[in-house]
């Protein structure tokens, strides 16, 4: 890890100083390294399910890099007087990724998502970025079958593995699987498929940029994701809030 990366430590869970230039990079340097790295975009969900689960908070804190995917997440590491670096949604990210692992001949494995999702995905990724190596998987493996999944994987010479799962359970599943793996990179990426593939449109620029993403998927699957967003964030401030001032009372 680039050596002036420092870390803001935001409800709980750390968060690493990162830009997206300087993300690619250090990504594209552990594909060279021996063993597993494990990079997870932190926004407010995965504070508040890493506050009420220590298992699922220990996998994160245990990650070897944990960039700020949610702006709040920007937000609240300047409150607490440090700095995380710039929002680097995974759903950006992606895209100078693929492109660098294009022009370095790394393959991709994208593995998550509905029936064809992934395919999809890999097929917009490669139009984007020509010469990309990809295979993919959907998310919908049976415990039976994960062995032969793992084979795949491994078969393939993934370089840098993408695991589509949502939290918790894509971190699991890495933690789960990585005496299996013989990749150098996992990345978990919640439901980036779905927004590669144009399954989903992504909200309008000046949205992204006033910290206001959430809202447009909240109008998008209401449903699935009220809870995340009309309970979830309150309950992120109120967490904010209090590490606030027991940092103030401490000092």
């Amino acid at each position: 890890m680039h050596e002036k990366n420092k870390s803001v430590e935001v409800v709980g869970v750390r968060v690493d100083n990162f830009t997206m230039d300087q993300l690619v990079d250090q990504l594209l340097d552990w594909t060279t390294l021996p063993g597993l790295h494990i990079a997870v975009g932190v926004n407010a969900h995965v504070c508040n399910l890493a506050a009420k689960d220590q298992a699922f908070r220990d996998l994160v804190q245990a990650s070897d890099l944990n960039y700020a995917d949610g702006q709040s997440v920007v937000w609240a590491g300047r409150l607490l007087g440090g700095d995380v670096g710039e929002r680097i949604a995974t759903t950006d990210l992606v895209f100078p990724l693929v492109q660098q692992c294009a022009a370095h001949s790394k393959r991709i494995f994208l593995f998550g998502g509905k029936p064809g999702v992934a395919e999809l995905a890999a097929a917009r990724l490669q139009k984007f970025a020509p010469g990309l190596q990809c295979s993919t998987s959907d998310g919908y493996v049976s415990k039976e079958n994960m062995p032969a999944l793992i084979d795949k994987i491994n078969n393939f010479g993934t370089d840098v593995l993408l695991v589509g799962l949502g939290d918790p359970l894509q971190q699991e599943w890495v933690a789960n699987s990585r005496g299996q793996l013989l990749v150098p990179v996992a990345l978990t990426c919640g439901g980036l498929f779905d927004w590669t593939s144009g399954h989903n449109k992504r909200a309008p620029r000046w949205m992204i940029a006033a910290g206001l993403e959430w809202l447009w998927r909240l109008a998008l699957e209401p449903r699935r994701l009220a809870k995340r967003y009309v309970v979830g964030n309150p309950a992120f401030v109120f967490r904010l809030v209090k590490q606030i001032l027991s940092k103030k009372f401490q000092d």
